[in-house]
């Protein structure tokens, strides 16, 4: 035993904006899932509270509900007025450093990862306050703007390294950030999704009406995701008379009033378009969905249409290892590539789409192949240990090897 040397572990500290009840939160958990906790030991802090709570006990990792975290996203249209909530969220500053503090001295954090841009401003005030170095993961597409470039030149400015989930994130970012921007502190690291050995059992909620082609949207709801379009097509499908289609728009209201904190009318404004165009038999909303894997295997297909044309998110990639083929907009196919494994138009046309549909449904053999090259492409962009892999070269670039004891 003379010659043994145990490795010290290095303790990550994870910000968490959604608690589960989101992309982000669901690529972090399997992030943390597939790290090599022989020498890192992740202790996550959720913002709030949610469905990956139990997730992370069943794995023994330490995990923290701090409401106390202010987030600050810069979108649409309204920025003033919610830079201004975050300012005020603030006065919990104290609060919050109280409540951390005991955290990193007993795990002896070593670096902070900010796992979405909307906890940037948090993650740097903290690293400051801990002198700790700081990661952010950027996952979005931030609205241009001068609110939007003021925290994209921060980040580039304050982080010891930005991971990006793609490359059309990173040149966006670049684009915002202008001369802040250093490429040499960057990467692209794709998600990371695990390819289940067996189909988990369909959700049984999307089972009804029988003998359709059931066309799925893991999309929450607000304008800039597009879930509209998706009516667009099915009205487009119904007045050609091909009712043989079934669409679940799984997801809730993800815009809010910054003053009321109401939920925008966009979603309801849905539900009544639905009702007025008579498509009640063809579109089901189905509410927040926690286990998307035994929806995608109820479902033939996945339908993504955002006006942000950024074919790359969770649902999509979960999509591909689960062999759903995928319709989608954009012109970025590193991921869904056109008549491969699913369909992707640059712009968006309801009519189009609805021949894809009908071109899809009509044949099995397209669904199978189509089927094999997603589960394939999946496997090999966004598998754990290699993804994880390149996430722990970027902690090792940051704060050195694990240290030795």
């Amino acid at each position: 035993m003379s010659g043994f040397r145990a490795i010290r572990k290095t303790a990550i500290l994870y910000l968490d904006v959604e608690g589960g009840w989101g992309g982000s939160s669901r690529s972090l958990y399997y992030l943390v899932e597939a790290l090599d906790r022989e020498r890192y030991e992740p202790v996550v802090l959720l913002r709030k509270p949610g469905p990956v709570e139990s997730r992370y006990e069943a794995l023994g990792v330490t995990c923290h509900v701090i409401p106390e975290m202010a987030s600050f996203r810069p979108a649409d249209r309204k920025n003033a007025v919610a830079f201004a909530i975050f300012l005020l969220r603030l006065r919990y500053y104290l609060r919050l450093i109280r409540r951390i503090a005991p955290i990193v001295a007993r795990h002896k954090i070593a670096l902070i990862h900010v796992n979405h841009e909307s906890m940037a401003s948090t993650g740097a005030l903290l690293a400051r306050h801990f002198g700790l170095p700081w990661i952010g993961h950027v996952r979005t597409l931030l609205t241009p703007g001068l609110f939007a470039r003021r925290v994209h030149r921060m980040m580039a400015q304050r982080a010891a390294f930005i991971i990006f989930i793609t490359e059309p994130n990173r040149a966006h970012f670049r684009a915002l950030a202008g001369r802040a921007f250093d490429a040499a502190r960057t990467d692209v690291i794709h998600n990371i999704i695990p390819l289940a050995e067996t189909e988990p059992d369909p959700l049984p909620a999307l089972s009804e009406p029988p003998e359709r082609f059931r066309v799925l949207s893991l999309t929450n709801f607000a304008p800039s995701r597009g879930v509209d379009r998706i009516i667009d097509v099915a009205a487009e499908l119904q007045a050609r008379g091909e009712a043989h289609f079934a669409f679940y728009l799984c997801g809730h209201a993800s815009q809010t009033s910054v003053l009321t904190g109401r939920a925008d009318p966009y979603y309801e404004n849905l539900v009544a378009r639905v009702r007025r165009l008579g498509l009640d038999d063809m579109v089901f909303f189905t509410g927040h969905i926690t286990e998307p894997e035994r929806a995608l295997a109820a479902s033939d297909s996945l339908i993504k249409l955002t006006r942000q044309a950024n074919p790359w998110g969770r649902d999509i990639i979960e999509a591909m290892a689960a062999g759903v083929p995928v319709l989608t907009l954009g012109t970025f196919e590193d991921f869904i590539e056109n008549r491969v494994n699913g369909f992707i138009d640059a712009e968006f046309d309801a009519a189009r789409m609805a021949d894809h549909l009908g071109e899809l449904a009509a044949s099995e053999a397209m669904r199978r192949a189509m089927r094999s090259a997603s589960r394939d492409k999946a496997k090999r962009l966004f598998n754990g240990p290699d993804r994880a892999r390149d996430v722990a070269a970027v902690y090792r670039r940051v704060i050195g090897p694990s240290a030795q004891a």
